[in-house]
């Protein structure tokens, strides 16, 4: 064996088992998430029960949806009065299949001009919610919500942690 051997190492071996493994971690990644996509499909049932009890302005929801324990709100509200609207909330009360409120949020609208249109999204951890009713109040009515009537923050799943499980396994 001469010195140059030593120099002239066969790295091809190497190369094809960490392509394998490479290949491996995505197809992973994507079984991860197309089970995480399903799971959070089937736990979440759409609520078509929602009254909107304000015209003025309007407000639209796109998508209601809740699961045993949490669920989402997303849409749009548009002033379509002749002036713009000043500290304005939106109220969300959230009931049971027997009526029953189980919690309410405020979404606070800053200033909408005339005609101008923006998204509003609301996460919540309510359980058993069938139905929701919507209208627009003043700060005045909205200054007695308490802190967590007032907070708005994007709910974190069963999926959602097992995600983050898997996002923490896969860089360490």
């Amino acid at each position: 064996m001469s010195y140059l051997n030593i120099w002239m190492y066969n790295s091809k071996p190497r190369i094809k088992v960490f392509l394998c493994y490479f290949l491996i971690f995505i197809a992973f990644f994507i079984f991860s998430d197309i089970m995480i996509y399903l799971y959070t499909k089937s736990a979440f049932k759409p609520i078509e029960n929602y009254q909107i009890q304000s015209t003025s302005p309007e407000i639209t929801v796109s998508l209601a949806e809740a699961s045993q324990a949490s669920g989402n709100i997303k849409g749009t509200i548009k002033n379509n009065t002749e002036e713009e609207l000043i500290n304005k909330y939106i109220k969300l009360d959230f009931y049971t299949p027997r009526d029953v409120n189980v919690g309410t949020k405020y979404i606070k609208v800053d200033k909408l001009e005339k005609d101008e249109e923006r998204n509003y999204e609301l996460g919540f951890r309510y359980s058993n919610v069938s139905s929701v009713k919507i209208s627009v109040v003043d700060e005045e009515q909205a200054k007695n919500a308490t802190t967590e009537e007032r907070e708005i923050s994007p709910v974190i799943t069963t999926a959602g942690i097992i995600g983050g499980i898997l996002a923490l396994y896969a860089v360490f």
